[in-house]
C-alpha cells in the first residue's frame, strides 16, 4: 500500500487537529455490501504497527506519554477477524474477542467500553457509500474508521488524532469477504 499515507506524516507541516475521512471505495457501491465476515489481508494492508509504532517514538517526552502510547496501541490496532452488520440504521462491529459496538447510523453517540476498561463515546454517520465510525476518548484522543466493500473485500481508513500525536496517524486495511451473511445472533 502507499507508504507516504502511514505515519507520522511530514514533521515539517503544522499540526492540525481535525479528522479527514475519505470514503475507501469507488462510488456506486452500498451499505448493503459491508454486512459480511472478513479475515484481514495482510499483503494489501498498511503496516499498522509500524505507523502506531512510529507516531509512539514522536511522542514528546511527558508522564502521560507511556498512558497515552499503550491506548493508542491497543485501539488502534486492526482485527483479524471483523463481522459487521448493516440493519435497520445501526452499524454491528465485532472484531477478533473485542466487545461488540452497535450503534445508530444517523450520527447518534453511545458509550462503549473496551475490554481494559477504556471509555469512548461512539458514534457512526453514513457518508455516502460508507459509514464511519467515530471513537472519542477520555483523554481528547479520537479515531474515525470509514468502513465500504465492494461485496468482496472491505476496506477500512483509520485516522487517529491525540493530543500528544504531533500529526495525525493515517492506515489503510484491507479485509477479504469469507461469509456474507451475518445476522443479529452471530454478534451474540
Amino acid at each position: 500500500m502507499d507508504a507516504s499515507f502511514i505515519g507520522p506524516p511530514d514533521s515539517h507541516k503544522q499540526p492540525q487537529n481535525e479528522i479527514v475521512v475519505t470514503a475507501p471505495c469507488s462510488a456506486g457501491a452500498e451499505q448493503a455490501l459491508l454486512s459480511g465476515s472478513y479475515i484481514i489481508d495482510e499483503e494489501r494492508s498498511d503496516r499498522v504497527m509500524n505507523a502506531l509504532n512510529s507516531a509512539v517514538d514522536a511522542m514528546p517526552p511527558s508522564v502521560a506519554r507511556p498512558y497515552f502510547a499503550r491506548r493508542i496501541r491497543k485501539a488502534g490496532a486492526p482485527g483479524y477477524a471483523v463481522r459487521i452488520l448493516f440493519a435497520e440504521g445501526r452499524f454491528w462491529l465485532k472484531n477478533d474477542a473485542k466487545r461488540k459496538i452497535v450503534v445508530p447510523t444517523g450520527g447518534e453517540t453511545i458509550e462503549w467500553t473496551q475490554e481494559d476498561g477504556q471509555v469512548f463515546d461512539v458514534s457512526a454517520q453514513v457518508n455516502g457509500e460508507a459509514i464511519s465510525l467515530t471513537f472519542d476518548g477520555i483523554d481528547h484522543s479520537k479515531r474515525t474508521t470509514s468502513y465500504c466493500s465492494d461485496g468482496q473485500q472491505l476496506v477500512t481508513e483509520t485516522t487517529i488524532i491525540g493530543p500528544l500525536l504531533s500529526t495525525p496517524i493515517r492506515y489503510r486495511v484491507v479485509y477479504n469477504r469469507v461469509a456474507d451473511r451475518v445476522y443479529e445472533a452471530d454478534f451474540l
